[in-house]
């Protein structure tokens, strides 16, 4: 690859090449082709579990401003929608769409956010709301509560994480079996689901720490200290309220915040329609592209497949970014999902359960391209994406 990573510089390792490479070998899991890390229950022959955890990692600093500029502390419940949808997304990108047991952990630092109460009352809020949203979509989600710990000499502002476990039949899983001739489709990560209340930027959860610091007008580094770590700065030009041409309207405050879209609702629509079709075996595998953005399905499968992709124009919000930064085009599609959420591969078969999938969610879906065998290795697996700003592989 050319050009310096600028998100690298920020010290974030986009691709968690090395925390991949620290824990591959001690992690037990029965499906490695597998979207996650499942485990058979020894207890139960047939049936499987998983645990995940994530968060919605800097954006939840981008939220800090805007709540430090407006006083509406509104701005914490896209916090929450962030920490499940990160968890609930990828494990139902393995098949988990049924039983989740959900927790929650928020570390904080009293000191600089004086407002923990009502961060508190929020977070309870959306849990709520969210749980019911799951449930009227036919998930069965359980809150058993989780951690608040008080951390002023560790944390500098706030770190907001959930963690779900959950539990199928074995025959549900989604188990990665990717092969040469799959298809590759992708559903946006921008405009509005029929569940959504606004218009979404597409941005989910990776890539915060380069965006905000790039497009956050650098009086703010003066004003808001306490949100910065030495040697960052906000070095852009816009302020939250500003609302760039490209952004339609959106405000540069909105569309950072934009919360990661639920896509466990669209995978569980999904896979009940190709199960009442009698296709769900052809469902190959699915790929949730945050950490690692586009590239991210190379993580797919057990190796030995060549994902060979054509990117759709890029989300407004992701051409925004990268005329700010400057960050090389190439390092952009592995920071960024740059409008495309959701990776489904499969049979070509699938084709019109997809598009009705679309049609009843409101989320736009893109052929994207097909697989093909990797004729230099048994056991990796390659991206190819051929943009408009140039091809590049992973």
């Amino acid at each position: 690859m050319s050009g310096q990573d600028l998100y690298a510089k920020l010290g974030v390792d986009s691709g968690k090449d090395g925390v991949r490479a620290t824990f591959s070998d001690v992690i037990d899991n029965d499906f490695p082709g597998a979207w996650v890390n499942i485990k058979r229950c020894p207890f139960h022959p047939g049936e499987v579990f998983t645990q995940h955890m994530d968060g919605d990692g800097s954006k939840g600093v981008q939220r800090l401003l805007m709540y430090a500029l407006t006083e509406d502390i509104s701005v914490i419940d896209g916090m929450v929608d962030d920490g499940v949808s990160m968890n609930t997304g990828d494990i139902a990108a393995a098949g988990f769409t049924d039983m989740q047991v959900w927790t929650d952990v928020l570390n904080i630092n009293g000191l600089t956010i004086p407002y923990k109460a009502q961060v508190l009352e929020r977070i309870k809020q959306r849990i709520c709301e969210l749980r019911s949203l799951y449930q009227s979509c036919g998930f069965q989600v359980f809150f058993l509560g989780g951690e608040t710990a008080d951390l002023p000499h560790q944390v500098q502002t706030q770190v907001f994480d959930v963690a779900v476990h959950a539990r199928a039949d074995e025959t549900d899983i989604i188990a990665g079996n990717v092969r040469p001739g799959d298809y590759i489709w992708g559903f946006r990560s921008d405009g509005q689901a029929k569940w959504e209340s606004r218009t979404n930027s597409g941005i989910m959860s990776n890539g915060l720490t380069l965006a905000r610091t790039s497009l956050m007008h650098s009086e703010y580094t003066s004003q808001f200290p306490e949100l910065l770590v030495p040697g960052v700065y906000y070095t852009g030009r816009y302020r939250i309220g500003d609302t760039p041409d490209e952004l339609g309207g959106m405000t540069v405050g909105e569309a950072l915040t934009s919360p990661t879209r639920q896509w466990a609702i669209l995978i569980r629509l999904l896979i009940e329609k190709l199960a009442a079709a009698g296709m769900f075996l052809h469902l190959h595998g699915i790929s949730m592209n945050t950490g690692g953005g586009a590239t991210k399905v190379g993580h797919l499968g057990i190796g030995g497949i060549v994902y060979q992709k054509t990117m759709p124009p890029l989300a407004p919000m992701f051409q925004l970014i990268q005329s700010e930064s400057g960050q090389p085009w190439e390092h952009m599609f592995r920071s960024f999902n740059c409008g495309i959420g959701l990776d489904i591969i499969g049979d070509p078969a699938i084709a019109p359960i997809l598009e009705q999938v679309q049609a009843e969610t409101g989320v736009l879906m893109e052929y994207l391209g097909y697989c093909v065998a990797n004729e230099q290795s048994t056991t990796r697996n390659v991206v190819r994406l051929a943009t408009e700003q140039g091809n590049f592989e992973y």
